[in-house]
């Protein structure tokens, strides 16, 4: 990752962490594969991120779970997230999938294949058209509370902040 990606990742990794502790019902969350990640690490300590509640793992997700609770999320799998399982572990792969370069597109879901890791994508499909590879990882999680707490995709989507706002909302087409 450039210099640029590393700063980037880092506050979304913050926003994350932030709007997951304002949840009536937050997630449980964890960094995985820190042993990889040592420049965003190191820029998260402008975050306090030592003091934050939450896994840290050195190994990547396939190293810590069982490969069978792990649910990749990647916009480019062919599966669907439908549901979300007791006892899913869900993986949104910000350091591969955070910037918008072609050469980066299956590349997170080879990984996670290549680790017998299942693969999912979010159920966007007439909903929003985005124009980009992914989402931020700030987008995905709050689609992914907006669901735990509604059950309906729908309303999910349209009620992510992040699409709303600057950058995304420069991306997003709502049907």
């Amino acid at each position: 990752m450039t210099d640029a990606e590393v700063g980037a990742m880092a506050r979304q990794l913050g926003l994350c962490y932030g709007y997951n502790r304002g949840l009536p019902q937050p997630f449980r969350l964890a960094l995985c594969g820190l042993r990889n990640a040592a420049p965003v690490a190191a820029r998260l300590e402008a975050h306090c991120w030592r003091s934050w509640v939450l896994g840290r793992h050195e190994e990547p997700p396939w190293g810590t779970w069982p490969a069978a609770s792990l649910v990749y999320l990647s916009a480019d799998a062919e599966a669907t997230l439908d549901r979300i399982e007791a006892g899913d572990v869900l993986v949104i792969g910000g350091l591969v999938d955070h910037a918008n370069v072609a050469s980066r597109v299956g590349l997170a879901r080879g990984v996670a294949e290549a680790h017998a890791v299942r693969t999912a994508r979010l159920p966007l499909d007439g909903i929003v058209s985005v124009r980009k590879t992914s989402l931020t990882c700030l987008a995905v999680l709050q689609i992914l509370a907006n669901f735990a707490e509604s059950g309906d995709w729908a309303a999910a989507v349209r009620e992510a902040p992040a699409l709303h706002c600057a950058p995304m909302r420069k991306y997003v087409v709502w049907h």
